[in-house]
């Protein structure tokens, strides 16, 4: 503490050469006494320095403003006993003093120079006898030795003073000790690494320890028993925080006011002091609590760098031969069992990556302080978890592809001479439904091959673009950023040595794409050789289809031009005797004739199909063109006859129809002509003339009909002769 403390000048206390009961004047300012005492002369200025530093120290700010009223008692004193203390007064603290009492010596001299002395002084002073002064300071603000009623033991008041600044002196180094763990407390220093964050919660275990060490209970212990001192009631439950000084005083004539102001202070440590400690214990656990956190932080970034260095070595173990696809199915067979057994062991570390990203999660979750890092660290191991398993990913699919491929392709191969074999013909049936039979097998044995050889040339290209996929793995993990190290360690492995060591990506993609080109190269020439093989047998085949097909077709038009074509005409010969009849023949030969343009369509067809056979040079020529011949002789006779018949046919149509005009021409004629018969001759010569015209016209038309119909009728005779 830096004010004075009772102990600091307790040999002057003792001697009393200045008390401070706690009076009031009647201004309510604070009073200091000096009572008589031989132990004036030994006092020195210095002393009184030192004692009024302190007494003044004591009252409240408040008290001190209104300035103290001083009380110099010089009964059986000299005035040199007394100016050092108005001295002291003067040089040191005369702000401070409203007023200074003497009371007036018992030697007539001593008062004489004393009144005369004690006017230089900047605060008023006044030389006043005993009896005068209650005037200024009420009786009961006066110690018993001024005739007053106030009860002040000095001793007591020298233990009180002792034990209250003994308790506010140990209150403020608990709470510099508090504070100074709190400070501890709140450096936000985290350690960088695994060890050093458990070094760290040790510590911080021990600073809880002292906490719980600090004698907060011992000074509220001390503070309660000072209450109950100064309230002189049975038990501190009386101050609690809504203790006040004045009800005390009101309660206790002698209590001191100085000493009550006090209260306030001493609770307010006290609850200052378990307050700390709270503060502290929770401050304690919050910074635990961020420990703990930054415990799990190291731990996690210390797995996170184990899991990170298990994938970079392992990582070249598989670059060292990830583009290898062997040069035959019984090899690709083996390399993806051996990376089957690799990618195995791998999930083991895939389960432990697995634990450390739902660690980060869990720590996320809690709200972590380093949630910003701790995502940052889990996204670089996924990353990096998930390059590793692109790239196992992607090997196997290339295995894959390179044991389907060399699997089809030797199949393939071994299926060509087979194939070709099977291509050869022979010697064809004659039979239509055997050939037929036979070029349908044809065509699924070409289907087979071309089904064979597109399943080969669809996994070469799928291999070829695994292939690209892996090399341009092999260009992005070149150098990870994720890998500290760049050698082989322990882990999963291929068995064997075959592996380059991850050396030029380019050559081994090289080596790789070549060999698959030479198998599908090879592949290529077999299947041609076979489609050339097997189209030429299809031509033969088709061809000598063509022929039985030909010659089945003409079989068939002659066979209609017997069965239906001669059997129509040859029951078909009348023209009819009416218009009606010769109609309904007429009909029914063009609905005949229009069957028949099917045959005549067919037979043309044939024709020209004979010339395409005849020049294919696959069958006799001079058979094929005889027996066209003899189908377009036979097929021009009917169609001439047919013709004829529509003719006939039309000629009947048309003199019928012919005749039934002229009928009904001479039908109306004969009514007209009776009814002019009826009529009344004509009146003159103009309207003869008329009749006579008209008469004539009638003559010649029915003249020109008749020798039409004539002439048709004639036509149709001659035709049927």
């Amino acid at each position: 503490m830096d004010s004075p403390r009772a102990l600091d000048v307790l040999p002057l206390l003792q001697e009393r050469l200045a008390e401070l009961p706690g009076a009031r004047d009647r201004r309510g300012g604070p009073v200091l006494f000096f009572p008589a005492t031989p132990r004036r002369e030994r006092a020195k200025p210095e002393d009184y320095r030192r004692l009024l530093q302190y007494l003044l120290s004591i009252p409240c700010e408040e008290q001190r403003e209104l300035g103290f009223a001083v009380v110099i008692d010089m009964r059986g004193s000299t005035w040199s006993t007394v100016k050092p203390i108005l001295k002291v007064l003067q040089e040191h603290c005369n702000a401070l003093i409203h007023v200074a009492y003497i009371i007036k010596p018992d030697n007539f001299w001593q008062k004489q120079r004393t009144s005369l002395a004690s006017h230089k002084y900047k605060f008023e002073t006044c030389l006043i006898g005993l009896d005068a002064l209650p005037k200024s300071i009420d009786t009961s603000q006066l110690t018993l030795d001024l005739d007053g009623s106030l009860i002040y033991d000095h001793a007591h008041w020298i233990e009180m003073r002792l034990a209250l600044e003994d308790f506010l002196w140990q209150a403020a180094d608990l709470l510099d000790r508090l504070d100074d763990l709190q400070e501890d407390l709140s450096r936000g220093d985290l350690a960088d690494d695994l060890a050093g964050a458990k070094a760290a919660l040790d510590l911080h275990n021990e600073m809880k320890k002292k906490i719980l060490k600090a004698p907060v209970e011992e000074v509220d212990l001390v503070g309660q028993r000072l209450l109950q001192r100064l309230s002189g009631e049975g038990g501190p439950s009386g101050y609690d925080s809504g203790y006040s000084g004045r009800d005390s005083e009101a309660s206790s004539g002698t209590t001191n006011p100085d000493l009550q102001a006090c209260v306030p202070d001493i609770l307010q440590h006290l609850e200052a002091g378990r307050t700390a400690q709270q503060q502290l214990l929770s401050l304690w656990a919050h910074k635990k609590a961020r420990l703990d956190q930054c415990f799990q932080l190291r731990l996690f970034e210390q797995d996170c760098d184990k899991m990170l260095d298990w994938i970079c070595r392992n990582r070249e173990v598989f670059l060292s031969n990830y583009v290898e696809i062997g040069h035959s199915y019984q090899l690709a067979q083996q390399l993806q069992e051996e990376h089957n057994h690799f990618t195995a062991n791998s999930m083991n570390a895939f389960i432990n990556i697995n634990r450390v990203l739902g660690a980060a999660s869990r720590l996320l979750e809690t709200g972590h302080y380093a949630a910003n890092r701790i995502r940052h660290v889990a996204g670089r191991l996924e990353r990096a978890w998930k390059e590793f398993a692109a790239g196992l990913d992607e090997r196997n699919a290339v295995l894959s592809l390179s044991v389907m491929f060399h699997h089809k392709a030797e199949q393939y191969v071994e299926s060509t001479p087979a194939w070709s074999q099977a291509c050869e013909v022979g010697n064809a049936p004659s039979d239509i439904s055997e050939l037929e039979a036979a070029i349908h097998s044809h065509q699924s044995l070409y289907e087979a091959m071309c089904q064979a050889y597109t399943e080969v040339y669809e996994s070469y290209q799928s291999l070829l673009d695994g292939l690209d996929r892996m090399v341009i793995l092999r260009h992005s993990q070149q150098s990870p950023p994720f890998c500290a190290c760049h050698h082989k360690g322990e882990g999963p492995s291929y068995e064997g040595s075959r592996g380059s060591g991850g050396g030029n990506p380019a050559a081994d993609y090289s080596e790789g794409a070549g060999h698959v080109l030479n198998v599908i190269h090879q592949i290529l020439n077999h299947h041609r050789a076979l489609e050339q093989r097997w189209h030429s047998n299809k031509i033969k085949l088709h061809q000598r289809l063509a022929l039985r097909l030909f010659q089945g077709d003409v079989k068939q038009v002659l066979d209609w031009l017997d069965n239906h074509g001669e059997v129509f005409l040859c029951k078909n010969t009348g023209i009819g005797r009416s218009l009606a009849k010769a109609r309904v023949y007429q009909k029914s030969h063009e609905h005949f004739e229009r069957v028949a343009q099917n045959t005549y369509t067919n037979a043309e067809k044939l024709l020209t199909a004979a010339e395409e056979l005849a020049q294919t040079g696959e069958c006799k020529a001079d058979e094929i063109y005889s027996v066209a011949r003899q189908l377009e002789t036979r097929v021009a006779s009917f169609a001439a006859r047919v013709e004829e018949r529509r003719h006939r046919l039309d000629l009947a149509v048309a003199f019928y129809q012919k005749d039934k005009e002229f009928c009904s021409w001479l039908d109306s004629l004969r009514q007209a002509v009776a009814a002019g018969e009826e009529e009344v001759a004509a009146e003159t010569l103009e309207a003869a003339e008329r009749l006579l015209e008209q008469g004539d016209q009638q003559r010649e038309q029915t003249l020109a009909a008749c020798n039409s119909t004539i002439a048709h009728g004639e036509s149709l005779v001659q035709e049927l002769r």
